[in-house]
């Protein structure tokens, strides 16, 4: 208990500190990106002192966010790989339904299971190659396939299909392993960055950040598949 008491009063220590560089660099900004790095320093001071004043909060508004925006480049790259014929465009419930799952579930969750990971997985030397390789795996094998099953629960029920009675098992059978073929194929890369480099309050923030990119590789892997049905069809 003492040491996870110490870890806990390191992260606030370096929490600080980085609020305390960031308003330095904004009050020594000069030239030409002066202006650039005063606002983003401003905005990322700003975010680490809310941060710090309500930590679950600005988490799960940060993934709520995420989310939303994640949908809204994923929806607008589908569409524009295909004819619409039927004339239609951003599905703002879908996006909606996306975002609170990022608020209500996602950003409480996923907060409670980095924290859990930091606190347990070799603590004394969080970003050694050994720690960082342990919280990848257990993050790839164990929380992946929890995240994925929670999501398709989700979008079943707020489709109004019967997640308990057999709905779920077969959306299971159909996608999840596919799903966490293509989940393992971009993320592992991504959290050794995140478990080495990133400060363990901001981690949210920057998943919510690849999330982004992530539906930009899942619209591209989508039209690969896409022009390989083509090509399999006409051929």
């Amino acid at each position: 208990m003492a040491a996870l008491t110490a870890t806990a009063s390191q992260v606030k220590l370096r929490h600080r500190s980085r609020v305390e560089t960031l308003a330095g660099l904004k009050r020594r900004g000069r030239g030409r990106s002066a202006g650039v790095i005063r606002c983003s320093a401003g905005f990322i001071e700003s975010y680490e002192l809310a941060l710090e004043a309500s930590p679950l909060l600005v988490k799960s508004t940060t993934s709520l966010v995420g989310f939303l925006v994640a949908d809204l480049v994923a929806q607008g790259l589908s569409s524009s790989r295909r004819e619409d014929k039927d004339g239609r465009g951003i599905d703002l419930t879908r996006s909606g339904r996306n975002a609170l799952f990022g608020f209500a579930l996602y950003g409480p969750c996923s907060s409670w299971w980095y924290g859990l990971l930091d606190q347990y997985v070799l603590p004394e030397d969080p970003t050694s190659a050994l720690a960082v390789a342990a919280k990848v795996a257990a993050d790839q094998v164990a929380w992946a396939p929890v995240l994925v099953t929670t999501l398709f629960a989700w979008d079943l029920a707020w489709n109004g299909d019967n997640v308990v009675g057999g709905g779920l098992q077969k959306k299971l059978g159909a996608d999840l392993l596919d799903t966490l073929k293509v989940n393992w194929s971009f993320w592992p890369v991504f959290h050794v960055l995140n478990f080495r480099f990133v400060p363990p309050g901001d981690r949210i923030l920057y998943i919510n950040a690849v999330q982004v990119l992530y539906n930009v590789f899942l619209c591209y892997k989508a039209s690969e598949r896409s022009d390989e049905d083509e090509k399999a069809a006409s051929g």
